[in-house]
């Protein structure tokens, strides 16, 4: 009887710890059926920001739209090497759940992950969208920067996020969305994930996108890569059209197999903004 009930301790703490070590810290919703897609959302950023895209490939892909710990108000975690966990993670759930090249959709923060992804585990993944994504946000104005030039700024950014107070939260979160989409109801929403978001997680990921150059590393990429990009956000500033076409294609220059395809009129959400444009760019993507 001693013996039974060891075995069925031992059995019941195996599961327990098989449990614990599968569980992702992102939540995961899945839908549609065919060849696996994963999207990952941008910085503080629901996985609903893919509602759209996900009706228009549910038909002919099974959509995984995650949200990433700590934004939208998803359980943060601790961590100082937030980037790094989430993407070790989605390599373990793509191993463990079986998914067979599964395409990555990445916005933003999202576009940077779906790089980091592709640069870990080149065999593990298929093909590769990027909306509005960089591998280094640090040199997005200026070309020549650097990790070492940029961190000063960067720890600057980092701790005064980690203090930031709720009221402030909400007015730094007001006047950023206002730059981000076109509509209303879309600049809304941006704003009231960006307000359940924990800021202490907010950022310490932006503080590793601007401390981790993926430029170089970008060349071990094995799979087609398609880049999305917008500009009109910052056209009060002097952005043109032209300079951030170049700005991208200098950006992946060591993948010079990447296509670049700039939106005409889109803020930084394009897939709320310019649908349509990014439909069409990924549908003739993906049928290559």
């Amino acid at each position: 009887m001693k013996a039974k009930l060891t075995s069925l301790l031992t059995l019941l703490l195996f599961i327990t710890l098989t449990a614990q070590a599968k569980a992702p810290s992102f939540k995961v919703v899945k839908t549609g059926k065919g060849p696996a897609m994963i999207l990952i959302p941008g910085l503080n950023s629901d996985g609903e920001v893919w509602d759209e895209t996900v009706k228009h490939y549910q038909k002919n892909y099974t959509c995984y739209v995650l949200t990433l710990p700590g934004f939208a108000g998803q359980p943060a975690i601790q961590t100082d090497h937030f980037l790094n966990t989430v993407r070790d993670e989605i390599i373990t759930y793509v191993q463990e759940t079986k998914l067979k090249k599964p395409v990555l959709v990445g916005h933003s923060l999202g576009g940077y992950m779906v790089l980091s992804l592709s640069v870990k585990a080149p065999e593990l993944f298929g093909k590769v969208v990027v909306v509005d994504g960089l591998p280094y946000i640090g040199a997005a104005q200026n070309p020549n920067a650097t990790v070492e030039t940029i961190k000063p700024m960067a720890d600057q950014m980092k701790n005064s996020m980690a203090k930031m107070s709720p009221e402030m939260q909400k007015q730094q979160e007001a006047s950023y969305g206002v730059t981000m989409a076109t509509d209303s109801v879309h600049i809304k929403k941006v704003i009231d994930w960006g307000r359940k978001s924990d800021y202490k997680t907010t950022g310490q990921a932006m503080y590793e996108m601007y401390t981790t150059d993926l430029r170089k590393d970008i060349a071990a990429i094995k799979s087609p890569v398609l880049v999305l990009g917008a500009w009109f956000g910052y056209k009060n500033y002097g952005v043109t059209k032209d300079t951030t076409t170049n700005m991208y294609k200098g950006q992946f220059a060591n993948l010079p197999s990447a296509e670049v395809k700039i939106a005409d009129t889109a803020r930084h959400f394009i897939m709320y903004d310019e649908p349509a444009w990014m439909f069409a760019q990924m549908d003739a993507f993906l049928k290559k």
